[in-house]
């Protein structure tokens, strides 16, 4: 199982709508082919260095992830992110 993480900062004009939407959108995504589940939320840690939001995408394999990322809804809602977002930050990883 691959777990897809990625942290969110945003632009500081972003509305919490638009967060909100979204990740809305984003679970969208949950019932893809091999996506296990979609986990998001607002941090809450000390740690975050401005880091405001997370998403655990859990995918059966990296074809699977490959899938996900060229899905044509995903990449819609990449280029919205790319317009709200500071800074991203992302990770992959067996489990």
């Amino acid at each position: 199982m691959i777990a897809h993480i990625v942290l969110f900062k945003w632009k500081e004009n972003t509305s919490k709508k638009d967060i909100q939407k979204t990740f809305s959108n984003l679970n969208k995504l949950k019932g893809m082919d091999g996506v296990i589940d979609i986990y998001s939320g607002e941090n809450f840690s000390k740690y975050s260095e401005g880091f405001e939001y997370g998403l655990v995408v859990l995918v059966k394999d990296k074809k699977y992830l490959e899938a996900y990322r060229k899905h044509p809804l995903h990449l819609e809602i990449a280029k919205q992110i790319e317009k709200l977002e500071e800074k991203p930050l992302a990770m992959d990883f067996e489990v």
